[in-house]
């Protein structure tokens, strides 16, 4: 590929990341545009009076994902961060007084599932064998190859991989059932839904694979925190030709004759192809003319999205035992939850949330003595925050942290910051206020979802959590092999 063409990307999430990336690797001129003053997308990170937060993702989940990502540039993730096995992965309390860590011990995982239902430690070595095969041939299968057409789908690999394709028909909670009958179990085994922003009955049962994930590939955390993935792809990116350019709020997608002209904060950019990894919807309705739009807006309202969350960023003085690094708190029934974000959406006064103390890994996120903790409860998109709102809500969280894992919380608070429905709109321009973008329903997975070209406009692609193959950080890297692909095949 000619290094005259020139590509604009839109948005420096891991999509637009990946996307410049592979672009540049094919000898293309790549300069990507951040709307805020950090790269990174809502993977930023907030420093203040010695503490460190990663703002958006904290988890990292599916390592050979980064391993494959890094390799195709004949690099690899050890050359730019250290990793950290999590041990437990996590802790769950449940709010009848109940805890369960869970562990990289597999005989110590079905002893822990034995004691609540007869049958359920060996229903575990079953369920993790089946999420293990599942992963295996649908990464192959069905994320690393990105299938936009139905026609795509009349394939043999497909057909061959048909039985496990069929658990798109289903459901997460009636495929856990199958295995489990303990309320506390299937919790554990449904959890991982909230990344995908679902619920276990709109979530497709082909996302058991996540399981495997969670409990085969265990949990790991990189040195100075996601953030030091974004670093790791924005060094990439430059050591292959990408510039970078932040506080460049784009007001504009202008399709002209002989190429795109991306008119932003820091100045109008010409290029031959323009890539957004911004909110897909954002996109069409705010930077794109009518006629160049594949939705309507009736199209974007009838959506399903993800949650969006109210976070509290904490610094603490003293340490947080008996909280782990990761901490979910859940209730005994937390059906009522998600109906409050999916089905009726409102506060939830019992909620269902999760807690990262990476201090407890990591001594440069906390002045010494301190903890660092951010609390999360997902919650409906679009749901109005005022002011009012927002106390009366981290009163009611800190409270519940309180009763429900014996850390109190009020007293020790040195420093705080709030984020929540207004933020996620104001700083990342996402629809509803959404954390994470379309849901992965049944009507939103796969060639469902929004494609990475655009069907009405020539020359521009999308790329990150709206598209092919979804939400997460490992999902969004290979959603920017997508739709570098895409590109790279329309313009030979």
């Amino acid at each position: 590929m000619s290094s005259a063409r020139s590509v604009v990307v839109v948005g420096s999430g891991f999509g637009g990341l990946s996307t410049a990336c592979y672009l540049a690797d094919a000898g293309l001129d790549v300069t990507v545009l951040e709307k805020n003053e950090q790269l990174g997308g809502r993977a930023s990170q907030l420093e203040a009076e010695g503490f460190r937060f990663d703002m958006g993702p904290s988890w990292y989940l599916m390592p050979d994902v980064f391993e494959r990502f890094f390799s195709h540039f004949d690099t690899a993730p050890t050359e730019f961060y250290d990793l950290e096995a999590l041990d437990p992965h996590y802790r769950v309390f449940f709010k009848d007084g109940d805890s369960i860590a869970v562990t990289s011990d597999r005989d110590e995982m079905r002893d822990v599932f034995e004691a609540y239902e007869p049958g359920a430690g060996e229903a575990l070595d079953a369920y993790l064998d089946t999420s293990e095969t599942h992963y295996e041939v649908a990464m192959e299968n069905f994320v690393y190859t990105d299938r936009p057409r139905l026609r795509d789908w009349v394939d043999l690999d497909v057909m061959r991989a048909a039985p496990i394709g069929l658990q798109l028909l289903g459901t997460m909670d009636d495929y856990v059932a199958d295995y489990f009958e303990h309320p506390k179990l299937k919790q554990i085994m449904q959890y991982s839904l909230v990344f995908l922003g679902g619920a276990p009955n709109n979530t497709p049962a082909i996302y058991n694979m996540m399981s495997h994930v969670d409990f085969n590939l265990g949990v790991h955390y990189p040195e100075n925190g996601l953030r030091s993935v974004v670093d790791a792809c924005v060094e990439l990116g430059d050591s292959l030709g990408v510039d970078y350019v932040t506080d460049a709020e784009v007001s504009e997608i202008i399709n002209r004759k002989d190429g795109f002209t991306v008119e932003s904060a820091a100045g109008d950019f010409d290029a031959d192809f323009v890539v957004s990894d911004a909110d897909y919807a954002h996109t069409e309705q705010e930077l794109l003319p009518e006629h160049e739009r594949q939705y309507d807006e009736e199209y974007w309202a009838s959506r399903t999205y993800a949650p969006s969350a109210f976070l509290l960023y904490l610094g603490v003085e003293g340490d947080v035992e008996p909280l782990e690094h990761h901490t979910l708190v859940l209730p005994t029934d937390w059906e009522n939850h998600f109906e409050q974000i999916f089905d009726d959406p409102a506060w939830p006064e019992d909620p269902a949330y999760y807690l990262c103390v990476p201090s407890k890994t990591d001594d440069s996120v906390a002045p010494e003595g301190h903890s660092n903790l951010f609390a999360l409860v997902p919650i409906a998109p679009g749901l109005d925050d005022t002011e009012e709102t927002r106390t009366w809500y981290r009163d009611l969280v800190l409270d519940d942290i309180a009763e429900n894992t014996g850390v109190e919380l009020h007293d020790r608070i040195v420093f705080e910051e709030l984020f929540s429905v207004s933020e996620f709109a104001d700083r990342y321009n996402s629809t509803k206020g959404t954390a994470l973008g379309m849901a992965h329903t049944l009507r939103q997975t796969a060639l469902l979802r929004p494609p990475h070209r655009s069907d009405a406009c020539p020359g521009l692609y999308f790329t990150g959590s709206y598209t092919t193959p979804g939400i997460g950080v490992p999902m969004c890297l290979i959603s920017g092999q997508h739709t570098a692909d895409a590109l790279l095949d329309d313009a030979r």
